[in-house]
């Protein structure tokens, strides 16, 4: 089984994957995590010495891998799924689920986090809500094409071989 946990930053995905790992004696990866580990590098410090368009062949590269692999839960950076043949390559290689939070919800949640997350770390309190209903609008066709879609205010009242039963 290979799960493909997907969604904008902040809602969850890496939390409720290694729940969800464990629960069901799955690996737990992070693509985030395996990218720093694959660079010697953090993200934000692959943004700011290669840019964006480098660090998302890098990303490409770092999700192909798991190709060779099973019996896995992946978290996916928010954007992953926007480049290339990304959400293709997951759909066609396993179960995509996309873990769905509103954008308020996600501003509370990012708010102390700005430093950390390069895509946001420069944007004020006061236009970060903003910036993520754009990037959300932007990216929701991709979203959309999860074979599971979660609206995370429900996931804690279902056990995800629940989850997974109702919907694949």
């Amino acid at each position: 089984m290979r799960i493909f946990l997907i969604g904008f930053m902040g809602t969850g995905k890496t939390h409720w994957g290694k729940i969800w790992a464990a629960e069901n004696g799955l690996n737990f990866f992070d693509l985030d995590d395996e990218i720093e580990k694959r660079m010697n590098q953090s993200i934000k410090s692959i943004f700011e010495s290669k840019g964006e368009d480098q660090f998302r062949i890098i990303e490409r590269d770092a999700l192909h891998s798991f190709g060779e692999k099973d019996q896995f839960i992946l978290s996916c950076g928010g954007g992953t799924p926007c480049f290339f043949d990304n959400m293709e390559w997951m759909n066609s290689c396993g179960i995509t689920v996309w873990l769905d939070t509103p954008a308020t919800e996600l501003t509370k949640r990012l708010i102390a986090e700005k430093d950390h997350r390069p895509l946001i770390r420069n944007e004020s309190p006061e236009t970060l809500e903003a910036y993520i209903s754009g990037k959300l609008a932007e990216r929701e066709k991709f979203y959309k094409a999860a074979k599971i879609h979660l609206e995370t205010q429900y996931i804690a009242a279902q056990s995800f071989d629940q989850i997974i039963r109702r919907y694949a």
